[in-house]
């Protein structure tokens, strides 16, 4: 009887283990199901949020948008992807720029991810950051301007699926501190696919379209310990986390609503209703944009207006009549309050970029069109730069 307990103990040793094995097995294709409709925003799928409540500090790992109370969300810090270090510590991609002014030229930026550069790999093929080489390489080799600015400094702060709102939240409670120069406001789009797909339930400070959170703390320490196993984790991500998550089967997407979220419905207003009777003063970007430009022109920064344009040969477009007719309505907008603020309006529009292959989407570029965008810039910003240097002098 003794000599067969070794083999019974191996046996059940080898059934447990194997058991095991199966239900890891079955708990990581689970993951794998769950995470094959990749959440391109914010990094939800199954994985991604099992390293969030694993509080995994690799930068590939973190999500792309961390929530905050007053300032709605904001890049990572720290976030990674392809080796390349997208976000700075400060929360914003590209370069850091110190809270402190100096003797530099500080643009900033503000915008949705045709300023933050979603179709580029690196911050440093965006927009802002082209605009800032060009602009360096210029003010060194120029009198009058280096009469006044030592070298130049651009704040990338765009963000993915952002929208007059949050270039508006974003400008009072963080980037006013900058103290910029020139302050460069590259949007429209965002609004216009808002007011095209209205819900029954639109609110006019869009909280029928924003998700309530973008990432998820941490759980305590013996809960994390629970997670390195793939079949708890897929249960648990699968019974509390699911919601959260990004389902392809869904379509839902990561800056919607979630599922059952509550929102105070205190605007009954209907947006078709709003424009076709003009009245502005109830349409969120005609608000937005002029408390904006506003606050821009009040804190003695240059305001430059470079509504988006929409790449006229793209499918979705085409497709999308009243897409295009509400972007060319915000284009309108715009430059109506860009006059009335004392701005500078910078016209851009599909043929600005020369070369049309450079339209990736509806209204991305490739980092040759970027830097076309860069270019445009470039040549208006110079001209009044200098015209605003004489004039002091």
């Amino acid at each position: 009887m003794q000599e067969g307990r070794p083999k019974l103990f191996l046996l059940r040793f080898s059934l447990i283990l194997i058991v095991i094995i199966g239900l890891e097995a079955v708990g990581y294709f689970g993951m794998w199901i769950n995470s094959r409709s990749f959440d391109w925003l914010s990094n939800k799928n199954y994985f991604q949020i099992r390293y969030m409540l694993m509080d995994n500090q690799k930068p590939e790992n973190f999500p792309r948008y961390l929530s905050l109370p007053y300032l709605g969300y904001i890049p990572y810090p720290g976030y990674k992807k392809n080796g390349v270090v997208q976000h700075n510590e400060d929360g914003y991609r590209g370069e850091k720029v110190p809270l402190q002014r100096s003797e530099k030229l500080r643009i900033l930026c503000l915008g949705g991810s045709t300023t933050y550069g979603y179709t580029v790999d690196s911050p440093y093929q965006a927009y802002p950051a082209r605009l800032q080489e060009l602009l360096k390489d210029y003010i060194i080799h120029d009198k009058s301007l280096n009469s006044k600015f030592k070298d130049c400094e651009v704040i990338n702060a765009g963000i993915e699926a952002g929208t007059s709102a949050e270039e508006l939240q974003q400008y009072l409670f963080k980037y006013r501190y900058y103290k910029p120069d020139v302050v460069i406001v590259h949007s429209g789009v965002n609004d216009a696919l808002i007011a095209t797909n209205p819900q029954k339930d639109f609110q006019l400070d869009y909280t029928h379209f924003r998700r309530r959170s973008f990432n998820l703390d941490p759980l305590t320490t013996p809960a994390r310990w629970l997670l390195k196993s793939y079949f708890i984790s897929f249960f648990t991500i699968r019974l509390f986390y699911d919601n959260f998550a990004y389902n392809g089967k869904t379509g839902r997407d990561c800056f919607s609503i979630q599922q059952n979220q509550h929102f105070c419905k205190w605007s009954q207003l209907n947006i078709d209703s709003i424009i076709d009777n003009k009245q502005f003063e109830f349409y969120p970007f005609y608000r937005n944009s002029s408390n904006l430009f506003m606050s821009i022109v009040e804190d003695s920064s240059m305001l430059v207006v470079f509504p988006n344009a929409l790449n006229k040969q793209s499918e979705f477009v085409v497709n999308n009549k009243e897409y295009d007719k509400m972007n060319s309505l915000n284009v309108s907008i715009s430059k109506s309050l860009s006059e009335k603020y004392g701005g500078i309006f910078v016209p851009f529009a599909f043929d600005s970029i020369t070369d049309h292959t450079c339209w990736l989407d509806d209204c991305h570029l490739n980092p040759k069109g970027e830097q076309n965008k860069a270019e445009i810039l470039f040549r208006v910003l110079i001209d009044h730069l200098k015209q605003q240097i004489q004039f002091k002098n």
